[in-house]
């Protein structure tokens, strides 16, 4: 039977590994970005933006519009038509909870899993290998497009549902409760900052690196067993899922120093 602290100090190596191997594919991105001058490369990077952004803009935006007009319509129920207040909430809340959250798990779930999958399948197949042998840098051809499209794709969706929120669900909220648009929109333009703007592409920019980091690290170190192709989708979920959370929290903490 194993001991109980075997197994804690068991878990931790493995945590600190994951995220070591993560923040490793990460950096690799980064520093390799150049690759992204070959047409080759940069044809997968195009792709993966299709995939990850452009195919996600209709699920984004109908999020967008429930949560804008469904959390706008509570609040005018629940706190009365202020214009000022219902703005504040809609800032906190949507603007820059709510956006950057549901925008990330609708991208872990579709491209996160399809990342984790397809590459983890490359590997066990030894298609991997077969770019060695062909002499392409699998690190450039397969980790250097999908990590940088996903820091691109998510604050892109994210500017989406907050465009569809803010602007779109109070049309749809006024439908059901008692909301003068035109002073809604007055104090909405006074109340968004150049700040905010900033934080929400910084944070949604980070999002999108760990999901894609998680994706592609779990895609490209799972065991050489078929049986691991399912798995790596639902770890790429998993993982990804309690590391975006912890990255919101320290956004909100950040936030809440500042100010």
């Amino acid at each position: 039977m194993t001991h109980p602290l075997r197994q804690k100090s068991h878990l931790l190596k493995e945590f600190f590994g994951f995220f070591l191997s993560g923040a490793g594919v990460a950096i690799y991105a980064f520093t390799h970005a150049t690759a992204l001058r070959l047409p080759a490369v940069r044809q997968t990077f195009y792709r993966q933006i299709l995939f990850t952004g452009i195919q996600a803009l209709l699920p984004v935006a109908v999020a967008g519009l429930v949560v804008g007009s469904g959390l706008l319509s509570q609040m005018c129920l629940l706190l009365g038509s202020g214009a000022d207040l219902n703005v504040k909430m809609m800032q906190l809340v949507v603007f820059r909870e709510f956006a950057p959250l549901l925008t990330s798990f609708i991208v872990l779930g579709r491209s996160g899993s399809a990342i984790a999958t397809e590459l983890a399948s490359m590997k066990v197949q030894g298609e991997i290998r077969l770019l060695y042998l062909l002499g392409i840098n699998p690190g450039e051809y397969l980790l250097v497009p999908r990590i940088l499209a996903c820091c691109v794709a998510v604050p892109m969706l994210t500017f989406v549902f907050q465009l569809v929120a803010v602007l779109a669900g109070p049309v749809i909220a006024s439908l059901i409760v008692d909301l003068p648009l035109q002073p809604f929109y007055a104090a909405l333009g006074n109340q968004i900052s150049l700040g905010d703007i900033v934080l929400s592409l910084t944070k949604t920019f980070t999002l999108g690196l760990i999901i894609a980091s998680v994706a592609c690290s779990i895609g490209i170190y799972v065991p050489m067993k078929r049986t691991w192709i399912p798995q790596a989708a639902e770890l790429s979920v998993l993982r990804s899922f309690i590391l975006v959370l912890l990255a919101d929290l320290a956004f909100a903490a950040i936030s809440l120093l500042g100010s």
